[in-house]
């Protein structure tokens, strides 16, 4: 991550989170949360290019940290070295990624448990 990609992804990052006290209160597919929370730093499409985040097409049951060309933290690959993207871990890097990987990039943070789990359901049929 370049040294102007990461206030960026930290910026697109809050404001995601700004935005998910409106998204709770409502019901939006796991989708659309995926759409307006995620989208902005992710793919989901099969060859899709790398944004500031990895692709998460087929992310649950895969490797942490396995996506061929992205640069992950090297506090990312400590903390995740030998794990694979369950829902319970996806439960708990959406919740606060800096509890399981401390100074990794990725700021966003997602108290809703309800939300986390509409999220999570959806990236599941993603392949």
């Amino acid at each position: 991550m370049t040294p102007i990609q990461k206030p960026l992804a930290v910026a697109l990052c809050l404001a995601a989170l700004l935005s998910t006290r409106v998204v709770a209160a409502q019901n939006v597919s796991g989708e659309d949360l995926y759409k307006q929370q995620c989208a902005a730093c992710h793919s989901v499409q099969k060859d899709a290019p790398q944004g500031m985040g990895p692709n998460l097409l087929g992310v649950v049951g895969r490797p942490a940290g396995s996506v061929v060309g992205f640069p992950h933290s090297k506090e990312f690959k400590n903390a995740l070295k030998g794990k694979s993207w369950t829902p319970e871990l996806l439960d708990k890097w959406l919740e606060n990624p800096q509890k399981v990987a401390k100074g990794t990039y990725m700021m966003y943070q997602q108290p809703d448990a309800a939300v986390r789990s509409s999220i999570i359901e959806y990236l599941k049929n993603t392949k």
